[in-house]
């Protein structure tokens, strides 16, 4: 008795493999690239049906298959194995955000994108000392200036006495 995993592979792989289609199709599908890899150019029919025989791979009427019988299976099973692996390469992938969100599981996080660097500007080049020998710059403000910082600066105190910090 199968149980679990093996039971699933069963009957999936038994929906899958039509009625339709003889052991020995499924057989030559299933081991395609072996038979083509030791077969060379041509395949000896008598030898293969009596293997094929005693192995008990049958025709689909139940009966061990003949030469004209395997021969024309064995085409069948190389058109088949050509057109699943067209259909594989012919499918275009999904396309990213094709799963409905229902679908998405609920441990799923995407992927984190690292920030840019952060790109610091340049200090200026050292300039030589002024005259009076400090290298302190003193920035002069204009009237305008002036009176936007006092602006600032009274917004500020507002604010502090407002939230209390």
């Amino acid at each position: 008795m199968r149980t679990g995993r093996r039971l699933s592979k069963y009957i999936l792989r038994t929906i899958a493999r039509s009625e339709h289609r003889s052991p020995l199709f499924w057989w030559m599908v299933e081991h395609h690239d072996e038979i083509v890899a030791s077969a060379g150019r041509r395949i000896h029919w008598k030898s293969v049906c009596a293997a094929a025989a005693e192995c008990g791979l049958t025709v689909t009427r139940g009966q061990p298959p003949s030469e004209r019988n395997a021969r024309e299976t064995w085409r069948q099973a190389r058109l088949a194995v050509a057109e699943a692996r067209h259909r594989e390469q012919a499918e275009p992938p999904p396309k990213p955000g094709a799963k409905y969100p229902s679908r998405i599981s609920p441990d799923w996080r995407p992927t984190l994108v690292p920030p840019p660097p952060i790109r610091l500007p340049l200090p200026a080049p050292a300039q030589e000392a002024s005259q009076s020998g400090s290298a302190e710059e003193e920035i002069v403000l204009d009237d305008a200036a002036k009176e936007r910082l006092a602006r600032g600066e009274a917004a500020l105190h507002r604010i502090d006495r407002k939230f209390k910090f």
